[in-house]
């Protein structure tokens, strides 16, 4: 019954396919000679420094801070082009102030039914995305969260060596061609077009660091009752709740003991872990403050899982909405809860995240 669903799956896949998407790297992070922080860009992207600069060419006088401003910009001409480092300090700020006026992470109900499946459009952020292996003839998933009306939050590993040919929001169960319970039925799902994709720039497979990525819808999403965006922790008080937060929910449409994939949304609890017991079980690889620890004895996050959220309820500007604190990042294989898992701290990349929104 399961490949039934993944054909049909696939079929309706194919019909929304696009040409091949460039999985881009975001700009460079760099530090200016103020040592404010900011990233390599080519100077006509940089509007506040090119205004400055074009003043100049007219031959208008510029004020000491701003030829200091400019100075400490540490241009440099790469291939005929010019490149500075661009603060972009006010266009960050409005982005991260977006985010948190979303009216996001609203919920019915925020418990698990049956410790394992989850209650029809209660998590109406949730995306799926379906990718294709660039040298073998597989298909995989990963999750993703809708986190404005235009982008998608996920994990930069998903696209390794991978082309994403669909994404899709308001689903519920993948083999269904509408979802019901015995409430009421869901809205129709939406497969939507794909716009570009943004991998964190320092991302790299052989450390497991910095494993976040944007996909950029190629349409505003009309929100509804099955899709409407989480919120992120964009405020140093909730990006500094994490460390005593004691569970997690985490999302997906993974791996089971009977699947290679979920049929239905499923939903599990994690506890958080020191960070201690991950660099114990992952010795190769480092567990830093970017990073989350969390597991729970006979569950884990596993394949299909990665990209998905993991969140909680918390207090966001007043209100009580799910915030989502990491992304899935890896684990062990055999996904049994005998060793925590590794999730990217959602937190420490809200700059990153509103950087990209605000200048892509």
């Amino acid at each position: 019954m399961f490949k039934f669903g993944v054909l049909i799956f696939l079929a309706f896949a194919l019909a929304f396919a696009l040409s091949s998407i460039v999985v881009e790297r975001t700009d460079k992070e760099c530090k200016r000679g103020d040592n404010k922080l900011g990233y390599f860009i080519p100077l006509k992207k940089c509007s506040f420094i090119y205004n400055m600069y074009l003043k100049r060419k007219r031959g208008a006088e510029l004020s000491r801070d701003n030829t200091l401003y400019m100075k400490r910009s540490k241009s440099v001409r790469i291939n005929k082009k010019m490149f500075v480092c661009c603060e972009e300090k006010e266009k960050i700020d409005q982005a991260i102030d977006n985010l948190f006026n979303e009216d996001c992470g609203r919920f019915e109900i925020d418990k698990i039914y049956g410790g394992r499946y989850v209650k029809l459009m209660s998590r109406p952020w949730m995306a799926i995305l379906n990718l294709k292996h660039n040298y073998k003839n597989e298909i995989y998933i990963c999750g993703g969260t809708l986190i404005n009306k235009r982008y998608v939050l996920t994990a930069a590993h998903c696209f390794d060596e991978k082309e994403l040919f669909l994404l899709r929001l308001g689903e519920h169960n993948i083999i269904k061609k509408q979802d019901c319970d015995e409430d009421s039925c869901a809205p129709p799902f939406e497969d939507i077009n794909i716009e570009r994709i943004f991998v964190h720039e320092k991302y790299s497979l052989e450390t497991r660091h910095d494993d976040i990525a944007l996909v950029k819808l190629s349409k505003d999403v009309g929100f509804k009752r099955s899709i409407s965006p989480i919120c992120l922790p964009t405020t140093k008080t909730l990006q500094q709740k994490v460390n005593n937060i004691k569970d997690f929910h985490v999302t997906g449409w993974g791996k089971t003991k009977f699947s290679n994939y979920s049929n239905t949304l499923m939903e599990i609890i994690v506890n958080q872990k020191n960070r201690a017991k991950c660099n114990k079980s992952f010795p190769k690889y480092p567990v830093d403050s970017t990073q989350i620890c969390a597991g729970a004895d006979g569950k884990d996050a596993c394949g299909g899982d990665s990209g998905g959220p993991l969140s909680q309820v918390v207090y966001f500007n007043g209100y009580q909405r799910f915030v989502q604190y990491g992304v899935v990042n890896f684990g062990f294989i055999n996904c049994t809860g005998e060793h925590p898992g590794v999730y990217t701290n959602v937190g420490s990349y809200i700059r990153w995240i509103a950087y990209t929104i605000a200048t892509k």
